[in-house]
């Protein structure tokens, strides 16, 4: 195993960037941490993930805390679990692969022939009440456990799940995003990817897809407009009748209660 702890160098609040390629990302919002922790770890003592986590760089200005993990070589492959399955990642390909079908960075099918097979990075974080998290990745999920006050997630085929947040902006290829509540302002796009918000009580929603689905139940405290656009997927909105909304879908269902 290895692991290394990066700990912040001020207290309070604070903006947290996150660049991790491929992994998982895990954040809890901790009413008594004064101070923000980043622990990353890999299963592998040696190798491509242990020195990408070596490797890695952290620097500091003010508030602003800033991680950044390198990019693991190509014809890497980085196996992980998700409850039942088993997901593989790659890096970018130099080279020939002969019979592998490789989507948005993930192996659908065929044989791995000449490619290292690693342990994926984890990204265990604590954070103090009221601070924000930029994650930028092409294919490591994030979830997050408490209210955090802005959340910014890029990544290609990776997954955001949130509890709260007061404002999201999220951008994916093949990833779902996911948040129980956004109380003030989302901006949220994605490819194949669903959109889902629990509680939405904010001011100003963006939603796009092109083949996902979007879903979103608006509370009465919710106010503004509300725009939700899909190529072929559904469009449902739940209690939004008090607001002003643009939804549309070419192939898909909208539903609008």
């Amino acid at each position: 195993m290895t692991e290394r702890v990066f700990v912040s160098e001020t207290s309070g609040p604070i903006v947290l960037g996150l660049s991790l390629p491929v992994g998982s990302v895990r954040v809890q919002v901790l009413d008594s941490l004064t101070a923000a922790r980043v622990v990353l770890r890999t299963d592998d003592a040696t190798g491509p993930a242990a020195d990408a986590v070596n490797r890695a760089r952290s620097t500091q200005n003010g508030q602003a805390f800033g991680i950044e993990v390198p990019e693991m070589p190509g014809n890497v492959m980085v196996q992980s679990r998700h409850g039942n399955h088993i997901v593989q990642n790659v890096g970018t390909v130099y080279g020939s692969m002969t019979g592998v079908t490789i989507i948005n960075g993930r192996v659908v099918s065929g044989g791995m022939n000449g490619m290292q097979t690693v342990s994926p990075i984890e990204a265990t974080v604590c954070l103090p009440p009221h601070s924000s998290l930029a994650v930028v990745s092409q294919s490591a999920d994030a979830e997050v456990f408490g209210y955090v006050d802005r959340i910014e997630f890029r990544s290609v085929s990776g997954d955001l799940d949130a509890d709260g947040v007061r404002e999201l902006r999220a951008n994916t290829t093949s990833g779902d995003i996911h948040v129980g509540r956004v109380t003030e302002q989302i901006t949220a796009q994605s490819v194949s990817g669903d959109i889902g918000i629990d509680l939405y009580d904010g001011h100003a929603a963006t939603l796009a897809t092109t083949s996902g689905d979007i879903e979103v139940q608006a509370t009465n405290g919710a106010s503004g407009h509300i725009s939700a656009h899909s190529v072929s997927g559904d469009v449902r909105l739940s209690n939004a009748r008090h607001l002003s909304v643009s939804a549309n879908t070419v192939s898909g269902r909208v539903r609008n209660g």
